[in-house]
C-alpha cells in the first residue's frame, strides 16, 4: 500500500513525501528506520478506491463537542493519576467510540513519538481547535498539564450545555410552526378542493372570504413549489450574507436588534466569549493572545470586533475596564468587573462571573421566550383551522337557508 506522510528529517526539517508498506504500522516503521519521526501518514488517493464504505463515512464524519469533553477529561485524568502521555493516548485510541476522532487520536499519538509536544500534536489536526491547542500549550509551559486539560473539557463541556440549551429553546417553536405550515398544506391542497366543487356544483353564492380561500387553494394546489423555492432562496440568501466577509458585520448587527430573539443573541455570544476569555487568562495565556482569539472565535462579528478593540487598547497598556466603558456593545457591567478584576488580579474570576450571569440571564430569557411562544402558536394554529372552518361551513349554512 501506497501512503502520503509528513515528517520531521533527521535534520529536525518538516518534510512530506509517499512511503509504501503493507500496513499504516509497517510504514511507521520503514520511516523510523531512516531517520523520520512521523507526524501524519494518510493512505495516498491512488489507495483510497480500496476503501471501505465505513472508512469512507468514518473519515467524513465529524467530532461532537461532547467527545472532545470526554476526551480531555479522561486524559486529564490518566495524567493526573501518573499515566505517561503516550499510554494514555492508547488507551484512548481503544476506548474511543467515535471513529474520527480516534484516528485523530492516534495521528496525535504519532505525532508525540515523533518528539512533538501535545499542543503541537493537536495543533496538526483539524478537530481541535486554535483555542483548544493554546489552553494546552499553556498548560505544557507551566508544568501544569493535567490542570489544563481538566479546565479545557469543563470550558467546553459549558459551551456544549450553552448550545444544548439553546438548540432546545428553538425546537419547540420550530415544531409547531412546521406542524401548522403542515396542517395549513393539507387544508389547503386537499380538503379545501373537494369543498370547492361541491359547493360550485351548488351553484350557491359564495360568500367573499370563501371565494378567497378557494382561489388561494387552487393557487397553492397549482403551485406549491413556489412558496417552497422562496423560502429556500431566502435561507440561503440569509446564509450567504451572514458568511460573506463584506456582509457578515451588517448581519450580525441585524441579529442583535432582532425582537424577541436578539437578546437571546447577544446574551448568548456574551456567555461564550467571557467563558472563553476567561479560561484562557485562567490557563495562563497572555492576555493580549487571549483577548486576540477571543475575537476570532466570538461568531458574532459585532462583538469580535469589539474584542479586537480591546486589544489594542490593552496593547497600548490601557485598562481593560475603562476601555470597555467606552465601547457601547459592553454592559456596564462587563466594564465595573473587568475594572475589579485587574485591580484586584482576579480577571479570570470575575469573567467567569460575568459568564456564568449571563447564562442564567439566558436561561430566564429563553424560558420567557418559551411561556409567550407556546399561547402564540396555539393560537396561530387554531386561527388558521377557525378561518377554513369558517370558509367552509358559511356557504353550507347558506345554502341550508337557501333550501328553506
Amino acid at each position: 500500500m501506497e501512503f502520503k506522510f509528513k515528517a520531521r528529517s533527521p535534520e529536525g526539517k518538516i518534510v512530506e513525501g509517499v512511503i509504501q508498506g503493507d500496513s499504516q504500522d509497517a510504514a511507521v516503521a520503514t520511516m523510523r528506520e531512516r531517520g523520520m519521526m512521523p507526524i501524519t501518514l494518510t493512505r495516498s488517493g491512488r489507495e483510497k478506491g480500496g476503501e471501505s464504505f465505513r472508512e469512507i463515512l468514518h473519515r467524513m464524519g465529524s467530532v461532537p463537542l461532547r467527545d472532545k469533553v470526554i476526551f480531555f477529561r479522561q486524559l486529564a485524568t490518566m495524567i493526573k493519576a501518573g499515566v505517561t502521555l503516550g499510554n494514555a493516548l492508547n488507551i484512548l485510541v481503544d476506548q474511543t467510540k467515535n471513529p474520527r476522532l480516534a484516528d485523530s487520536i492516534r495521528r496525535v499519538k504519532m505525532a508525540v513519538d515523533g518528539g512533538f509536544s501535545l499542543s503541537g500534536a493537536l495543533r496538526t489536526r483539524a478537530e481541535f481547535s486554535t483555542l483548544m491547542v493554546s489552553i494546552v500549550s499553556a498548560g505544557e509551559e507551566g508544568g501544569k498539564l493535567d490542570e489544563s486539560l481538566d479546565r479545557l473539557a469543563t470550558f467546553l463541556e459549558r459551551q456544549d450545555e450553552l448550545r444544548r440549551k439553546i438548540v432546545s429553546a428553538v425546537t419547540y417553536p420550530a415544531v409547531v410552526i412546521l406542524f401548522a405550515f403542515f396542517i395549513l398544506y393539507i387544508l389547503v391542497t386537499v380538503v379545501m378542493p373537494r369543498f370547492s366543487q361541491v359547493f360550485r356544483g351548488l351553484n350557491v353564492p359564495l360568500p367573499t372570504l370563501t371565494v378567497q380561500v378557494f382561489n388561494f387553494s387552487e393557487w397553492m394546489a397549482e403551485f406549491w413549489y413556489i412558496p417552497l423555492l422562496a423560502v429556500l432562496l431566502f435561507g440561503v440568501a440569509v446564509s450567504m450574507l451572514a458568511k460573506n466577509k463584506d456582509t457578515k458585520p451588517a448581519m450580525d448587527a441585524m441579529k442583535l436588534r432582532l425582537p424577541m430573539v436578539g437578546d437571546i443573541f447577544f446574551k448568548s455570544a456574551m456567555a461564550r466569549s467571557n467563558r472563553t476569555l476567561a479560561s484562557l487568562v485562567d490557563s495562563g495565556v497572555p492576555i493580549l493572545k487571549s483577548l486576540e482569539m477571543t475575537a476570532e472565535v466570538t461568531d458574532n462579528a459585532v462583538i469580535g470586533k469589539a474584542y479586537t478593540s480591546l486589544r489594542d487598547a490593552a496593547r497600548k497598556g490601557a485598562s481593560l475596564g475603562d476601555t470597555a466603558k467606552n465601547i457601547p456593545v459592553f454592559p456596564v457591567m462587563i466594564a465595573h468587573m473587568m475594572k475589579v478584576g485587574e485591580e484586584t488580579g482576579q480577571l479570570e474570576t470575575m469573567l467567569d462571573k460575568v459568564a456564568g450571569w449571563f447564562e442564567m440571564e439566558l436561561d430566564e430569557k429563553i424560558k420567557r421566550l418559551t411561556s409567550i411562544l407556546e399561547p402564540v402558536l396555539i393560537i396561530f394554529v387554531g386561527g388558521i383551522v377557525a378561518l377554513v372552518a369558517l370558509a367552509i361551513f358559511t356557504p353550507i349554512v347558506t345554502a341550508i337557508q337557501t333550501m328553506m
